[in-house]
């Protein structure tokens, strides 16, 4: 049968991927946005519980065979993403329990 019994569930730790964590952040700079307008501290948006956003996508090779291959990919990489990486980044710093 059914147990009355309630379990709080309180995680201590959300770990989220990019997928689902980019969206997420821009979530809470609209809602900083938003409590800005209305004339409140902006400051007081934060998440509740400790996040870590782990940047897990799979890199597209457009050089290989020679030494400088993996250096010449990542910096591909980087120029390919440069927006998201730098949006991430202003995520870590300006909320308090949130790490990438």
């Amino acid at each position: 049968g059914k147990n009355p019994r309630e379990i709080a569930y309180r995680p201590a730790r959300v770990l989220m991927q990019d997928f689902t964590g980019v969206p997420a952040v821009v979530d809470l700079a609209a809602m900083r946005d938003g409590i800005v307008g209305l004339g409140g501290d902006a400051e007081k948006i934060n998440p509740l519980n400790p996040v870590d956003l782990v940047i897990d996508h799979s890199v597209m090779i457009d050089e290989f065979g020679n030494p400088r291959a993996f250096q010449m990919n990542v910096d591909r990489e980087y120029e390919r993403n440069i927006e998201r990486y730098t949006f991430l980044k202003w995520g870590q710093s300006a909320f308090a329990n949130f790490r990438v």
